[in-house]
């Protein structure tokens, strides 16, 4: 008996649309398996169905938190094979510049930025995830206005404080001072060429243009959010725009309130993550899943913020950070904070109702922390303390 298996026709393989979707899954499941390679991954909280037209709104621990949530929500939001609409992602305007991997992140060794200048994901990202840029009309990073201006002479386009970090690493590096913004735009100065600045500190008609330029970008960028919601699209962003520096939540950046106006989306889905480093393997790392409500009419930025702070979930590893004392009466702490985020909603790990896995978490976090960088510790208390303030 032969069996008859449809083959995909050239030009189906070819549809641009389906190559789109197949980069799109692909670029899922890489970012879920680095999530669970690195953490263990847990959705705390109910999942709701995601209807058109919302507003994904997600606090900002760290750069692992895109990954965590494709870990924890993307089959739940997306579906496999298209079941779904794609989730449009809002991210930092720089991941679509050249060179975003070797300016962007610190400490790295400058043979490895030389090596990874090169290298741009901003086209994959724009067209197949799909990622669209939010920027700023009054910050940009210098190797953006360097780039727009690569004959004009450098001491015309940068301040003092600005160009001699440039001219004391081309001594460093055995090379004549820069003259021109071309001479620096390399892998050899990438880290400085992701230095942020802003209208004040760049002046001057060079400046002047390149400002004017990002004001209708950033204009634009708005106008693409407004139109995903409004067509019916599910968008994800991060109100506060940056992760956070010390664990708290929040503030919100300039903007979000006026894009929960124009857009107007269905609902507001509030989604938070959350990591305990305290225990031993690899750290936890919780995205909490809050409940749809309805757009506010009136003081947009604290109603996002309260929804965020209510959807940070409860964490072992924030109680022991945030109270001492005996292991008996930290016990008992714990376990009457299981029981506010029951009544409060908020999410935490189900296993916590059981006092012998509350015993052997604490026990676990109270001993790691004891080897845990104070700053670390630090962290976790402050998130405990501001996913309850307001």
């Amino acid at each position: 008996m032969s069996v008859a298996v449809s083959r995909p026709t050239a030009a189906r393989v070819a549809d641009p649309t389906v190559v789109r979707w197949g980069i799109y899954e692909a670029v899922a499941l890489g970012l879920a398996g680095y999530a669970r390679a690195a953490f263990r991954v847990r959705a705390v909280g109910e999942r709701h169905p995601l209807e058109p037209g919302t507003l994904i709104v997600s606090s900002h621990r760290s750069d692992a938190d895109v990954p965590l949530f494709v870990a924890g929500f993307y089959r739940n939001a997306h579906g496999l094979f298209r079941r779904n609409g794609r989730i449009h992602f809002a991210v930092r305007d720089d991941l679509f510049l050249p060179g975003f991997f070797a300016g962007y992140p610190p400490r790295l060794p400058l043979a490895a930025r030389r090596m990874l200048f090169p290298l741009g994901i901003g086209g994959v990202f724009g067209r197949a995830v799909p990622c669209l840029p939010i920027r700023s009309a009054k910050r940009m990073r210098l190797v953006e206005l360097l780039a727009e201006h690569v004959e004009a002479p450098l001491a015309e386009l940068l301040p003092p404080s600005f160009r001699e970090p440039f001219v004391e690493r081309a001594a460093d590096l055995g090379r004549p001072e820069p003259q021109r913004a071309g001479d620096v735009l390399g892998g050899s100065y990438a880290d400085l060429l992701w230095h942020v600045a802003d209208d004040t500190d760049l002046t001057g008609a060079p400046a002047a243009e390149s400002w004017r330029r990002r004001g209708t970008a950033a204009a634009g960028d708005f106008r693409g959010l407004v139109n995903v919601v409004r067509g019916g699209g599910y968008l994800l962003i991060f109100p506060e725009g940056r992760p956070s520096p010390d664990g708290s939540i929040g503030p919100l950046m300039r903007g979000v309130a006026a894009l929960v106006r124009r857009a107007a989306p269905r609902s507001v889905l509030p989604l938070a993550p959350a990591y305990d480093p305290l225990g031993p393997g690899r750290p936890r790392a919780f995205l909490g899943l809050g409940t749809p409500a309805a757009a506010p009419v009136a003081d947009a930025d604290a109603e996002v913020l309260r929804l965020l702070r209510r959807t940070t979930p409860l964490t072992v590893g924030q109680v022991a950070a945030s109270f001492g004392g005996e292991p008996a009466s930290l016990e008992r702490r714990l376990d009457a904070e299981v029981r506010a985020a029951r009544a409060e909603g908020r999410p935490f790990e189900p296993e916590l109702e059981q006092a012998a896995y509350r015993r052997k978490r604490l026990a676990e976090a109270v001993a790691a922390a004891a080897h845990t960088a104070p700053t670390v510790v630090e962290r976790l208390a402050r998130e405990y303390e501001s996913a309850r303030e307001g």
